[in-house]
C-alpha cells in the first residue's frame, strides 16, 4: 500500500491525541497538519467560509514552524470562536506567510475535545524518504 503524495491521520495514543502529516513541501506539510488538528475536533465539510485569517511567522526551526501554526490555529478557537478550514502556507525570504479561510465555531459539527495546546514532548518536523513529514502531540 502507498501513501498519497500528502494526507493527515490521527495516531493511537493513551491520553492525549496524535496527528501525523506529510507533503512534498515543508509548506504543503504544515497545510496538512492543519488539516490534522482541526479533523480531531471538528468536521468542517458543510461549513463556509466566514472570513480569511492571514499572519506572518518568523521560525528559525521546521520545528518552530510546526509549532507557531498549530498554536495559531489553537488561539483561533480560543480567543475569536473560528476554526480553520484549511492552510495555504507560503515561504518568504526569513517568514511563512500563512492564511487561513475560517469558519465561525457554531457552523461546523464538533466531533470531539477542543485542543488545549501543542506538546513539545515528541514534536518532529523533519525530510525524509522524498517526503515531509511531521507528528505531534495535542493536549486535550
Amino acid at each position: 500500500m502507498t501513501r498519497p503524495e500528502r494526507g493527515h491521520r490521527e495516531l493511537p495514543h493513551t491520553a492525549d491525541i496524535r496527528i501525523q502529516a506529510w507533503g512534498p513541501t515543508q509548506e504543503s506539510c504544515l497545510s496538512e497538519a492543519v488539516a490534522a488538528l482541526v479533523a480531531t475536533f471538528a468536521d468542517v465539510s458543510g461549513a463556509r467560509e466566514q472570513r480569511c485569517v492571514e499572519f506572518d511567522l518568523g521560525a528559525d526551526t521546521e520545528e518552530e514552524a510546526l509549532l507557531g501554526t498549530l498554536d495559531e490555529v489553537i488561539y483561533l478557537l480560543d480567543t475569536q470562536d473560528v476554526v480553520p478550514l484549511g492552510a495555504d502556507v507560503e515561504r518568504g525570504a526569513a517568514r511563512l506567510r500563512v492564511r487561513m479561510p475560517v469558519a465561525r465555531v457554531q457552523d461546523v459539527d464538533i466531533v470531539g475535545a477542543a485542543p488545549k495546546a501543542v506538546a513539545l514532548h515528541g514534536l518532529r518536523f523533519s525530510h525524509e524518504t522524498g517526503a515531509w513529514r511531521c507528528a505531534v502531540t495535542i493536549d486535550v
